[in-house]
């Protein structure tokens, strides 16, 4: 693709003249106008074919230089280049050509830090997401007389191998929900901003009924597919700000962010419901199964995130006693039942 140069007069080219003598003669002797010429040709032959981005801009933010690779990320056209745009002016042509992942409602924001952060210059790099699903790390240098000079690097591979790293650290691999590790950071979080603001917060300790028996009647992976199956089911409970999590075998922890004990018991018991109410299809089976769930809320008494799960988890062992496919709150006083069935289901294969 064609490049965008410094005509022989700018103050661009001037200053590159002035600095390309090897070995530091310009100190000792200057170079005569065709040396200059050569290494500038030399230097932007190089520039024209290396795989990063390159971006040259003066001291008002005017493009004077802009590589092959360059056009190619952001979809700029050889024209446009040689008009020698306000670098603003580039940023709202890349959206306009949907080089950009930004929608038209953070436009505005994004252009304007991105200025901000090249008038700044010699700032941490940042990364630029594109349409295409690129990833690109932009960093910016401060030139002498005010011009910058970013530079734009394909660091796709890179990004995803880090959030995949992420993913593995922080999610539960057979459901795709927050593992406990990380269960345990996000409800800290949660309850310092509960501290901090007086807010209520819930939660629900769950636990699949007589699983050991689906195991044993039905094979481990059909276990397998019931843990997920509840995770589903789960997740069709919560709203977004809610945090789901698998904190063991077949065990899982919701927390309620904004949620007092009588709305926490109302989630609970629509998941019990639910859960009840939408069996396994596994093979040609329809496997029947139930829910006991523990529910505390979070009050001043409690240090942290421990404490609230050891309340909740009391409630589950007391529903656990009582027969099973039931809530259990937690209070003060002790733990009361929400629901009393008049059966506890074992897992059965449905007619």
């Amino acid at each position: 693709m064609p490049r965008s140069r410094p005509s022989e007069g700018s103050p661009t080219l001037q200053h590159l003249s002035g600095e390309v003598s090897p070995g530091g003669a310009a100190a000792c002797a200057q170079p005569g106008p065709g040396t200059a010429t050569e290494e500038l040709a030399t230097l932007y032959a190089a520039l024209d074919n290396i795989q990063n981005g390159v971006l040259l801009l003066d001291h008002e933010l005017r493009a004077r230089y802009a590589n092959p690779a360059l056009h190619a990320m952001f979809k700029s056209p050889q024209k446009f280049v040689d008009s020698k745009p306000l670098y603003a002016d580039m940023l709202k042509h890349a959206r306009r050509s949907s080089a950009y992942a930004v929608s038209p409602d953070e436009l505005k924001r994004y252009v304007a830090e991105r200025l901000a952060w090249v008038v700044a210059g010699d700032r941490p790099p940042v990364d630029q997401h594109l349409s295409s699903g690129r990833v690109i790390r932009c960093q910016c240098a401060a030139l002498p007389g005010g011009g910058r000079m970013l530079t734009y690097s394909d660091v796709t591979d890179i990004v995803r191998h880090a959030e995949e790293l992420e993913r593995l650290a922080t999610t539960d691999g057979m459901t795709g929900i927050y593992n406990r590790r990380h269960f345990m950071s996000l409800a800290d979080l949660e309850l310092t901003r509960s501290r901090r603001y007086g807010r209520p917060v819930s939660f629900l300790m769950i636990d699949i009924d007589f699983f050991k028996s689906v195991n044993d009647r039905f094979g481990h992976e059909v276990g397998d597919q019931m843990i997920v199956h509840l995770t589903t089911l789960a997740r069709a409970c919560k709203r977004d700000s809610d945090v789901l999590a698998r904190i063991g075998g077949e065990e899982f922890a919701l927390l309620l962010p904004e949620t007092d004990l009588a709305q926490a018991q109302v989630v609970a018991e629509r998941l019990r419901r639910d859960v009840g109410e939408n069996p396994l299809i596994a093979k040609s089976d329809r496997i029947l199964t139930t829910i006991s769930i523990g529910v505390a809320e979070y009050n001043a008494a409690m240090i942290g995130i421990a404490d609230l799960m050891r309340s909740a988890d009391h409630a589950l062992y007391d529903a656990k006693g009582g027969g099973r496919n039931r809530v259990v709150c937690s209070v003060e006083a002790g733990s009361i039942p929400a629901h009393d069935p008049t059966v506890s289901l074992v897992p059965v294969v449905a007619e």
